[in-house]
Parts: structure tokens; C-alpha cells; sequence
């Protein structure tokens, strides 16, 4: 690890402890240093689409999470991150949503947030059959999945 990308993880930890005492303009102020020293840190583009989910600024999170999609393709908290704004968006987003989804389950088939949200998109458009059949493997992958299985219910009466 380069001496500027420690000093990226170092400023992004601090913010992520700064996010969990409701601190955000002061964990906004350590990501534009974390970004100083390494703006391909994927962690910091997450991190930052998390506090702007959080306000509600879901095109800004949006943005941030594809930034963090396209520096880290693997972490699949990312992908589940942006699939979800663009659910959360809904309308034409959700197509989006399925796309995202389908390139993470590229990546790794056995992730039960991904099935999950692939359930919940396809509920919307309508196709319950598949919606079902996602749930269902989300509940295989993660046991008491709450969401799928909520969703389930919902799809399946």
C-alpha cells in the first residue's frame, strides 16, 4: 500500500467514526482528504454514497456509488448500494436496478442482498413468478432473510 492510500483508509476511518456520531459535515470534511490522497478508493466512494443516502440526496449517492462500483467491482456492498438507490428511485431506474444486479451476480451468484433486491425490482415490474423465484434464493443463500421473506408474502398472495 502506497504511503497516499494509508493516509486515504486513515481519513476514512476517522470519517466513518465521524458518521457514526451523526458528525457529517466533519466525516464530509475527512473524505475530501481522503479523496486528496487516493481518489480511487473505492471505500471513500461508498462511504459517500452512504451519507448522501442517508440525507435523502439519492442521484448524488447514485453517482458516488457508480465511482465506487467502477474503482472496487468487487465489493458487492457497493453493488447492492446502487441497486438499491435506483430501486429506491423507482421508474425507469428500475431496469437500471436489474442490470446492476445481474453484473453483481456476475461476480459472485451467492449473495443474498442481491437476490433479494432482484426479487423486489422484478415485484415491481410485475413478474411475480420470477420476483418469487429470486426471493426464494435469497431465503436458500441467508435463512430468515426479513426482507425476502416480507417480500415473499407480498409477491406470492
Amino acid at each position: 500500500m502506497l504511503p497516499s492510500e494509508k493516509q486515504a483508509d486513515i481519513h476514512r476511518a476517522r470519517a466513518e467514526r465521524l458518521v457514526e456520531d451523526g458528525r457529517f459535515t466533519d466525516a464530509l470534511e475527512e473524505l475530501a482528504a481522503a479523496m486528496r490522497q487516493d481518489s480511487r478508493n473505492g471505500k471513500v466512494w461508498l462511504l459517500l454514497g452512504d451519507i448522501y443516502t442517508m440525507a435523502g440526496q439519492l442521484e448524488p449517492a447514485a453517482s458516488y456509488l457508480q465511482k465506487a462500483v467502477r474503482e472496487d467491482y468487487t465489493n458487492m456492498r457497493t453493488w447492492t448500494q446502487l441497486a438499491n438507490i435506483y430501486c429506491l428511485l423507482g421508474g425507469p431506474y428500475l431496469e437500471l436496478a436489474l442490470e446492476q444486479i445481474e453484473m453483481a451476480l456476475g461476480i459472485d451468484v451467492n449473495y443474498a442482498d442481491l437476490h433479494y433486491l432482484k426479487g423486489n425490482v422484478l415485484g415491481q415490474l410485475g413478474d411475480n413468478a420470477q420476483a418469487a423465484e429470486s426471493l426464494h434464493k435469497a431465503l436458500e443463500l441467508q435463512p430468515g432473510h426479513i426482507y425476502a421473506t416480507q417480500d415473499l408474502k407480498a409477491v406470492e398472495a
